[in-house]
């Protein structure tokens, strides 16, 4: 089943004349699969992460998640879409300083109209799914960098989502700890989950199934690596 499908997407900025970001780009990702979108900076990675989560929309083109059209949807639309259907890992982490690690991952769950009680325990849940039963009642301050992102990974898989879209999961993490981050991506990974990681790390992305490069807004390649290691 096809997840994420861009047709023809163009993305431009207004200026004198018009910046485009995006030109042309169509790529397909079905189900359980495990895809990095990579280039350097300025290559268009950051503008098609945002299209893909829908926090941006496309100049023209469409975006099709789960088969439906996402493109002209209304913002509250997307917001409860967003919530529902796609899991957020950031580079910077994005934890509420106050909150527990458990009481941060149930954040992912407030617009699921769910009480209290079942968000944390579905929270317990995800944290020991990434490793951190034993950090269940611990502030951000008191956990590590590389517990800092499996926090966001749980918030992330909490609900479910159909894709899990990771920015620059390892961007702020030394090599070993990185490295442990991405070990926990593959093996949720070959639970199922379909997860896109946003990378300028050509190392990363040969790990992963495939790897869609972009250069000046352009898909130039989209290759099958084999299997992920």
């Amino acid at each position: 089943m096809t997840v994420l499908e861009l047709r023809d997407v163009v993305k431009e900025y207004p200026g004198s004349p018009p910046i485009r970001a995006l030109e042309g780009v169509s790529i397909s990702v079905a189900r359980s699969e495990l895809v990095g979108i990579v280039g350097a900076s300025g290559s268009g990675k950051s503008t098609m992460m945002n299209i893909i989560g829908t926090l941006a929309r496309p100049t023209s083109g469409t975006v099709w998640l789960e088969g439906r059209d996402v493109s002209t949807r209304r913002d509250q639309t997307l917001a409860g879409l967003r919530a529902a259907r796609i899991g957020f890992v950031f580079q910077q982490f994005h934890l509420v300083p106050g909150l527990s690690a458990t009481d941060n991952v149930a954040t992912g769950l407030v617009y699921r109209r769910i009480g209290r009680a079942k968000r944390r325990q579905a929270a317990e849940v995800a944290l020991r799914q990434v490793g951190l039963g034993h950090r269940l009642d611990h502030r951000p301050r008191q956990l590590s960098g590389g517990e800092r992102q499996r926090v966001a990974i749980a918030r992330a898989l909490v609900g479910e989502p159909a894709l899990i879209l990771a920015d620059e999961p390892t961007g702020n993490l030394d090599s070993k700890t990185g490295e442990g981050i991405i070990q926990l991506i593959l093996d949720l990974n070959r639970q199922g989950r379909t997860i896109l990681i946003i990378t300028h790390d050509q190392g990363i992305a040969a790990r992963l199934h495939r790897r869609i490069e972009l250069v000046d807004g352009r898909v130039v390649a989209d290759v099958r690596n084999g299997e992920a290691a």
